[in-house]
C-alpha cells in the first residue's frame, strides 16, 4: 500500500508500506482481535498532527502516522458488529490513517447515515471532542460568550454556542479568513487582535460585563491569560486548547480574584459524541462548509501539511481525498 511518511522535519515522501494487517499477522495475530483494518477514503488534518512534521521529532516517523480524523470502508473486521463494506467514521491506532489503509478498533468504528456530504460527516469526529467538552457543564442560554481563536476547532464552539442559545458569541482571532467563517458559523461579533485590543473590544461589545464564557482553543500562554482577562466575575473558563508547552505563567491572582470556574477537556466518548455530532449534522443544525477551506489529493499530502501550518490566513480545515486521482482546489 502506499503511505505518507514523515522522513524529516517538515518532509512527507509517499513511499510503500506493508498493508498493517498483514504485518501484524507476522509479529501477533492474536493481536487482530477486536480490530478492523479501513480503506481509508477522506481524512483531515488535525492541530495535533502539526508537531510531528514540524519537529523535532524522531524521523523518519512509522508510515502513516499523523492523520486521526478519518473515513472510510472496512475491508476486514474481527470486532463483532462491525461489518465489511460498511464506510464508517474511524479513529486509526496510533494516528495512521495518512495511509491507503489503516486498523482500528472495533469499538472506536461509527457507521456512517447515508446521503450526508463526507466532508461535512469527517468533521463528527473534532466536533464530538467539542460536544463532549460541553456535556460537562450547565445551559449556555442567554450567555454572553468569547471564543479566542477561531481555527477549526474554535469554529465549532462558535457554531454549538449558537445552537445552544448563546445572546452574544465574539470570535477572537488574528485571520481575517477565520473570522469570516465565524461570521457564518453564528459568531455575533468578530474582533481581529492585529488591530484591536480584545479586552477593549469585549468590553464594549458587552457594556463593560464582560464574557461570562470564555473558550480558549489556541493553547498558549498569551491566549490562556487573554481569556483571564475578558471573563467577568464568577465566568466559566473553558480550556480548550492543546497547551504547545508543558507550562504556563500564568496571571493566577486575576483567575483567583474573579472566582473563575475553570474547565478543561480533551478526547470525546465515542460511542455518545460521535453519534450526537452527526445527527447535528444530519438535521442541518449545524453547517460546517464554511471550515473546510480546502480538499486535496493524497498525492498533494506534503502541501496540505505545509497550508495547515504556515498558512493559516488563507487555509482553515484542509481534507485529504484517498480517492481523488485529479487536482485539488
Amino acid at each position: 500500500m502506499k503511505a505518507g511518511q514523515v522522513i524529516a522535519q517538515e518532509q512527507i515522501e509517499i513511499v510503500e508500506a506493508e498493508r498493517p494487517d498483514l504485518a501484524l499477522v507476522k509479529t501477533n495475530p492474536e493481536g487482530l482481535k477486536d480490530m478492523v483494518l479501513v480503506r481509508t477514503v477522506n481524512a483531515a488534518i488535525c492541530g495535533s498532527d502539526h508537531p510531528l512534521f514540524k519537529g523535532p521529532a524522531n524521523y523518519p516517523a512509522p508510515p502513516g502516522v499523523s492523520l486521526h480524523e478519518s473515513i472510510g470502508v472496512i475491508e476486514k473486521s474481527w470486532s463483532n458488529g462491525c461489518r465489511e463494506g460498511d464506510l464508517v467514521l474511524a479513529l486509526p491506532s496510533g494516528s495512521s490513517a495518512m495511509a491507503e489503509y489503516f486498523l482500528g478498533f472495533g469499538d472506536s468504528v461509527t457507521p456512517l447515515p447515508d446521503g450526508l456530504p463526507q466532508e461535512q460527516l469527517l468533521m463528527a469526529q473534532p466536533l464530538g471532542t467539542v460536544i463532549c467538552c460541553l456535556r460537562k457543564l450547565a445551559h449556555f442560554f442567554d450567555a454572553e460568550v468569547a471564543v479566542v481563536g477561531q481555527g477549526p476547532m474554535g469554529l465549532l464552539f462558535t457554531t454549538m454556542m449558537r445552537n445552544l442559545g448563546a445572546a452574544l458569541i465574539i470570535g477572537i482571532d488574528q485571520y481575517d479568513n477565520r473570522l469570516v467563517a465565524a461570521q457564518e458559523m453564528g459568531a455575533t461579533h468578530t474582533v481581529n487582535t492585529r488591530h484591536t485590543d480584545p479586552a477593549e473590544a469585549v468590553a464594549e461589545i458587552t457594556e463593560g460585563r464582560m464574557a461570562d464564557v470564555v473558550i480558549e482553543v489556541v493553547g498558549v500562554e498569551e491566549t490562556f491569560n487573554m481569556g483571564v482577562k475578558l471573563a467577568r466575575h464568577k465566568a466559566r473558563f473553558i480550556d480548550f486548547g492543546v497547551p504547545k508547552t508543558a507550562r504556563f505563567t500564568v496571571d493566577m491572582l486575576e483567575l483567583f480574584r474573579k472566582n473563575l470556574q475553570l474547565t478543561t477537556s480533551v478526547g470525546p466518548d465515542i460511542r455518545n459524541d460521535f453519534k450526537s455530532a452527526m445527527r447535528l449534522i444530519g438535521e442541518g443544525r449545524v453547517d460546517l462548509a464554511p471550515m473546510i477551506s480546502h480538499k486535496l489529493p493524497f498525492a498533494r499530502v506534503q502541501e496540505g501539511f505545509e497550508m495547515a501550518t504556515k498558512r493559516k490566513g488563507e487555509c482553515i480545515k484542509i481534507v485529504i481525498d484517498f480517492e481523488e486521482r485529479g487536482l485539488g482546489r
